[in-house]
């Protein structure tokens, strides 16, 4: 899948670990050459919380935080594999592909699948199976543009990477915010189904596609032939989301199913209808929203965080690396928060969101320090506390 900048775009290995504690590890894997990519030598400056001193560190500080916050929503016994590399993509003084992620390898009717015939992507496939079926390959792959960093002027004239941690992008393309949403299209957010044909893969739904209703028919996905199908994928704001997990979250949520069917953004996608903002929509959005917001819901309704036998975000039940789940918030309220009024909401993703306080002495970037954040010399928690001596890091 192929992440696009709204107006603008259309759009030897090392492992490294992203090091949260949570119940699940998510790898990173990079498989970039020496000299470019991830391994880039170009000496730079600090930026944004990121304290890469040099282009190839930076992104993969930016990527492991991106990973991070998939890693702290996940629920998985089996580490999670992200193969990842820069290279050239197609790219024009006014436009082009900014990155690209799915799942390397799809698996069906293994131990533990909770629908039959029915295909899944590899991390999710692995998790549910409780075992790597797969393991030559990395779960998840992903590629994104190294000539936005490179000053090159037939690759979107005067834009580059913002590689800093806070979404202070500027007119630049914030990296953590592109890299969180083509890991949730790696993981599971993603249908296997042509848009333009309405044929399955192999024959076959996926499990991402068994929600996708069309009101106008009243019909599942799974329930239709291959025509209706492709008449679907194009049948603008009729296309909708039921799995019960988003439903008693948001309602139906209607799915991006423009006409004509854009390839690799149609079907696998929130509508751009959807307020607020959400992750998983088609085009990048100004700020940039790195939290995982509903498509958390929708990965539960896929199998999620269903096998794990540990922390269930969205059971009502604030638990593991959960900062809060439903009304569970712990001790934790505005006042501890930094602010002196108001209430606190929970995201899909189970993290507090401190936006519904009052009186807050700092604008909060983040609900809690942690990880990379605990060594950006910020206040992202708004607690008057940094770093090491805030008791969350």
């Amino acid at each position: 899948m192929s992440r696009r900048l709204a107006l603008l775009f259309l759009i030897g290995v090392v492992a490294i670990s992203s090091g949260a504690s949570a119940a699940s590890t998510v790898t990173v894997v990079n498989q970039d050459g020496p000299g470019e990519g991830f391994n880039d030598t170009t000496p730079v400056s600090p930026v944004g919380g990121n304290s890469g001193t040099t282009l190839g560190e930076q992104r993969l500080i930016a990527f492991e935080f991106a990973a991070q916050a998939w890693e702290n929503f996940l629920d998985s016994s089996i580490e999670i594999f992200i193969g990842a590399n820069f290279d050239p993509l197609s790219c024009s003084p006014t436009s082009g592909v900014v990155g690209a992620a799915g799942t390397t390898t799809v698996h069906r009717d293994f131990s533990g699948a909770p629908a039959t015939n029915t295909w899944y992507p590899q991390a999710l496939a692995n998790s549910l199976a409780g075992s790597d079926l797969d393991a030559t390959n990395p779960d998840v792959g992903a590629t994104f543009n190294s000539d936005i960093d490179d000053d090159d002027p037939n690759c979107l004239t005067g834009i580059t990477w913002y590689l800093g941690l806070d979404g202070n992008n500027g007119n630049d393309i914030d990296l953590v915010d592109v890299v969180m949403h083509e890991i949730g299209h790696g993981i599971g957010f993603s249908s296997f189904v042509d848009e333009s044909t309405g044929s399955r893969f192999f024959n076959r739904m996926d499990i991402f596609s068994t929600f996708l209703e069309d009101h106008s028919t009243g019909q599942l996905w799974g329930q239709m032939n291959n025509q209706k199908r492709k008449t679907s994928a194009k049948d603008t704001g009729d296309l909708h989301w039921v799995g019960t997990n988003v439903v008693n979250a948001s309602g139906h949520v209607q799915m991006y199913a423009p006409n004509p069917v854009e390839p690799g953004s149609s079907v696998s996608h929130w509508d751009t209808a959807v307020a607020p903002d959400e992750l998983m929509e088609p085009f990048i959005t100004d700020p940039p929203i790195q939290m995982i917001g509903l498509a958390a819901e929708a990965m539960l309704d896929i199998g999620w965080n269903s096998g794990g036998g540990g922390a269930v975000c969205g059971d009502g039940v604030r638990e593991g690396a959960e900062e809060c789940d439903g009304s569970d918030f712990g001790t934790e309220t505005c006042g501890s928060n930094g602010c002196t009024g108001g209430f606190l909401t929970c995201t899909g993703s189970c993290t507090i969101d401190t936006s519904t306080c009052t009186g807050c002495a700092c604008v909060p970037t983040h609900s809690k320090e942690k990880g990379p954040r605990c060594s950006d010399g910020l206040d992202n928690d708004c607690d008057l506390l940094i770093d090491g001596a805030d008791p969350d890091c």
